[in-house]
């Protein structure tokens, strides 16, 4: 597990919410379509990304 010092959470954290909003602008481009192969790689990036933000915002320095 990679430590993070406390002064780095909060830009890394932004920089996550600003790739959340740029993937969410990205699928929204495929609503109402079937679940196709570049919806399905950006769903699992978009879960990923959430992942990785509980990590961070829940790590204790």
């Amino acid at each position: 597990m990679i430590k993070i010092d406390n002064k780095y959470q909060p830009i890394l954290l932004e920089a996550l919410e600003e790739l959340m909003y740029k993937l969410s602008l990205q699928l929204d481009d495929f609503k109402g379509e079937p679940l196709g192969d570049e919806r399905k790689r950006l769903t699992k990036k978009q879960a990923e990304l959430e992942k990785l933000q509980h990590l961070i915002s829940s790590q204790k320095s």
